[in-house]
């Protein structure tokens, strides 16, 4: 059975379970060094694999659709349990991303466009604002 990364016309790269969990350990942080050891492989076969962009593409789409998906669900379950718990900042920050009424107020800036480096001298008042 063939991993949905490829299409019918390329067989699977060497050891792509390996390169999807390296791809993934990597997103999540870990050197080259830690990652390839964790599946077995030197950090020189990681750069490799890492130098191969088309591949690695693949295997990063595959490492996301697989486990960021879960990590998100984690993070939202995170955010619910800290919510419930009282933190007041966290739940204020929530709903004013969420909820358009509890948006804050957008800043607005008005400011004249004038002609020039004359115009931003008068703003500020300067003694070589007028352009003659």
């Amino acid at each position: 059975m063939k991993p949905a990364a490829f299409s019918d016309t390329r067989p699977p790269a060497r050891h792509w379970e390996k390169r999807v969990l390296v791809a993934y350990l990597r997103m999540m942080g870990l050197t080259q060094h830690a990652a390839g050891k964790a599946v077995g492989r030197a950090a020189r076969t990681v750069r490799d694999w890492e130098a191969d962009t088309v591949t690695w593409a693949q295997a990063r789409g595959a490492a996301e659709a697989r486990w960021l998906g879960e990590l998100t669900d984690a993070a939202r379950q995170t955010l619910l349990a800290a919510i419930r718990g009282g933190a007041g900042d966290l739940a204020l920050r929530v709903l004013e991303r969420t909820v358009q009424a509890l948006a804050p107020a957008t800043q607005r800036v008005q400011h004249e466009v004038g002609h020039g480096l004359s115009s931003l001298l008068k703003a500020f008042e300067g003694p070589d604002a007028d352009p003659e």
